[in-house]
């Protein structure tokens, strides 16, 4: 390795991603004040960096909204600790904020620098300009063999100017990290590599169909990284994310994937390499991804895929509630009243069972039937009722109970849009399948697969209609032998297990 006045390249390189910490150190703001970005820490950036593989002929780095520099500074760093280097570097770093345009260009000398000391040709070039609208216009670069990026994470207005430049090329988004990665993959050359870190919650659900279909069209998997603690990424920032970061190959071909988590960037690192296939499932035409680091995940995974049905065969369905309340407030009740009819919300589903009426003026636990709601409920009957929100702090993601009704003596129920139910054409279940299903839902088999490629903390019908579930046979055995109540949750689990699994 080459020295120059005492400071070998790669003290140089520390220097330059160091220097680029320090100043988004003296950045972090208000939320209020940011323009959708929270940056890179140095050990986050090197982490990322880590995973991409650098040849040693010329490349080209794109970093679509580089802040101050921390992730292209990573990419050189490793850049330079190879034995044998690449012959040059190109780099290409977005930046629309002018309040971060010094610090960016002080952080592209800095790695400059520290190529000449390593005999690498060098060229930088900060474009001080928005990305999607280059991208847009056609006068974005194309061709890199490297894309590393920590998109910005906020919403593109369907009347906005960015959303027209987008539909105008074909990629129709309202969130700006889909529409980053979706260009930067497009700039690529065939073989080239894009890491990026995102939320998880592109991982699954309708919103990010599209998203999802493209990457995978023309990406071939070859890393992912789950982080376990939602803070760490972006500790400094106070951000509360279930965040995942993507390796990728340009049209490359299928095979094997890295599959890893770690607590933080800087925490120990473990994973295991399976097929693509095992990621995403060659039979799911949503494309959904499944993030399976250990053993214990992948024998679960293979359990649940192992069972009979999905609602469709078991003749069942799985709709959102009609009632959005602050749209009919006028309707809603305290309690009973000659022409109200129970309403159940979130807040009557409690660690898996129902509570309602829940006592006080603030609780609206009745609706008036009236022309106005008539459209809104439904049948009274037996339903399987599903939060579609929980809170990061709650043990469970998903958190079901049975909804009978039969006590209030009304034809008509509502639920609240903040509540799934699980339904026969659109009425009622029987009372053993519906236990049945209850017992399933709230299993920590059937939780702990759902994590696997549920990354937020939404439980969506679609989710629902995606997984897999037992006959209606064993459904009604598992309702019949399931205790009344809510058992705890060791004798809900061995009861599952023995009658689902055999164990």
């Amino acid at each position: 390795m080459m020295e120059a006045e005492g400071i070998t390249a790669m003290q140089s390189a520390s220097s330059a991603l160091d220097y680029a910490d320090t100043k988004r150190r003296s950045m972090i703001l208000p939320k209020k004040q940011r323009l959708e970005q929270y940056f890179s820490s140095a050990p986050l950036a090197r982490l990322m960096a880590s995973m991409m593989d650098y040849p040693q002929e010329d490349i080209s780095i794109l970093d679509p909204g580089a802040g101050v520099g921390s992730l292209f500074a990573a990419c050189i760093e490793e850049v330079c600790g190879l034995e044998r280097p690449p012959r040059s570097v190109s780099l290409f770093a977005y930046e629309v904020d002018p309040a971060l345009w010094d610090s960016l260009g002080d952080s592209l000398g800095r790695v400059g620098e520290m190529c000449e000391r390593r005999d690498i040709r060098f060229s930088g070039n900060l474009l001080k300009r928005d990305f999607v609208s280059d991208y847009s216009r056609g006068v974005a670069p194309h061709g890199f063999t490297h894309a590393i990026m920590n998109p910005p994470y906020g919403k593109i207005s369907v009347s906005s100017k960015p959303y027209e430049d987008l539909r105008r090329v074909g990629l129709q988004t309202t969130n700006t990290y889909a529409a980053f990665v979706a260009i930067s993959q497009n700039m690529l050359g065939d073989g080239g590599q894009m890491v990026f870190i995102s939320p998880r919650s592109f991982c699954n659900g309708t919103y990010f169909d599209p998203f999802r279909k493209r990457l995978l069209e023309s990406m071939a998997l070859r890393r992912i990284h789950l982080f376990g603690s939602r803070t760490s990424p972006f500790r400094d920032d106070s951000v509360l994310q279930e965040n995942v970061i993507i390796h990728a190959e340009k049209r490359g071909h299928p095979g094997m994937v890295v599959v890893s988590s770690s607590a933080g960037p800087r925490d120990r690192v473990e994973g295991r390499r399976v097929d693509s296939s095992k990621v995403v499932f060659d039979d799911d035409p949503r494309r959904f991804i499944h993030i399976v680091p250990d053993a214990a995940g992948a024998r679960i995974s293979s359990r649940v895929r192992g069972l009979e049905c999905t609602l469709d065969n078991l003749g069942l369905g799985v709709s959102t509630g009609r009632v959005v309340d602050f749209r009919i407030r006028d309707e809603l009740r305290p309690g009973a009243t000659d022409g109200a009819v129970p309403l159940v919300r979130p807040f009557n589903i409690s660690g898996g069972t129902m509570a309602f009426p829940i006592e006080g003026r603030k609780h609206h636990n009745f609706i008036m039937e009236s022309e106005k709601s008539k459209k809104l409920l439904v049948e009274n009957g037996s339903y399987v009722l599903v939060k579609r929100f929980t809170t990061v702090e709650e043990k469970r993601r998903v958190v079901a109970a049975v909804w009978t009704g039969k006590e209030y003596g009304t034809k008509l129920v509502g639920f609240e849009n903040r509540t799934n139910y699980l339904h026969r054409d659109g009425g009622g279940l029987d009372l053993l399948t519906a236990r049945g299903l209850w017992a399933f839902l709230n299993s920590t088999v059937v939780d702990s697969y759902f994590r696997q490629f549920n990354g937020s903390t939404q439980v969506n019908a679609t989710d629902l209609r995606y997984l897999r579930y037992p006959s209606e046979g064993r459904l009604r055995r598992l309702g019949a032998a399931v205790p009344d109540g809510r058992p705890e949750q060791e004798i809900l689990d061995n009861t599952v297990e023995g009658l689902l699994f055999g164990s």
